[in-house]
């Protein structure tokens, strides 16, 4: 394989021009790279359909679909796209960029960015997701994190059988997921990192490169568990801070 190619997501469903959209695009890089224009053009001030609970914030441009929600404590930057249907927990943070299809659900205090997420996508508690695209029904499991930036900020490439052999062009890139694919709590998926459709992640891996279509990847762990002596801990006491 030396080039990251549509095998990835279904284009059923979808809305005409979203659909227009992922057409006109040569690969998932080049569809992020779309993107802005696209939210640009789409988005002309404010549209709420649904509800915007009290206590949310919304800066720039931002269209909410009928059916959704958006809770108290969360903050959006324009331009943001969320469709009908669509949950935005409390104190999620959805940032300039994002496209939310229908059915999606952003989990408390998630933070999204610069990314494209196909209908009944789920986002959940305490993940971020910057610069990335999650298929039909892909899930981001608790506490997962789409690293989107090298250290060392140079263009992100994405690896085939351990060689990189496609340039995304862009220093933030962070990660694809296939239609129905499954991140596990706690993963962490390296930049450029592409799951093929179905592939679900079991909780903890660290990832990087590409992973085909229907596979289950864990993470093979040894417990030591040794017995210990029973101790009676001390009562924590109040700190107090004296100051001059």
């Amino acid at each position: 394989m030396s080039t990251l190619h549509w095998n990835l997501f279904s284009l059923d469903g979808l809305p005409e021009d979203l659909r227009t959209l992922m057409q006109s695009a040569t690969d998932p890089i080049d569809l992020l790279n779309k993107l802005p224009l696209f939210l640009k053009a789409k988005i002309k001030g404010q549209t709420i359909e649904g509800t915007v609970e009290e206590g949310a914030v919304l800066h720039g441009d931002v269209y909410v679909g009928k059916g959704s929600t958006v809770h108290s404590g969360v903050v959006i930057e324009g331009p943001v796209y969320i469709g009908e249907n669509v949950s935005v927990r409390p104190h999620a943070n959805i940032r300039h960029g994002a496209y939310l299809a229908d059915n999606c659900v952003i989990g408390h205090s998630a933070d999204v960015k610069n990314a494209l997420a196909l209908p009944g996508a789920k986002i959940q508690d305490g993940t971020f997701a910057g610069d990335s695209i999650l298929g039909h029904g892909a899930r981001v499991g608790s506490g997962a994190i789409m690293a989107n930036r090298k250290f060392n900020q140079t263009n992100i490439k994405i690896s085939f059988d351990g060689v990189a052999v496609q340039d995304t062009g862009r220093d933030f890139f962070g990660g694809v997921l296939g239609d129905q694919s499954r991140l596990g709590a706690n993963v962490i998926t390296s930049p450029g990192t592409v799951i093929g459709p179905h592939t679900w992640v079991g909780s903890g891996a660290v990832l990087h490169g590409y992973y085909g279509p229907d596979q289950l990847i864990t993470v093979k762990q040894e417990l030591e568990v040794t017995p210990k002596d029973r101790t009676n801990l001390k009562a924590g006491k109040a700190i107090t801070f004296d100051y001059l």
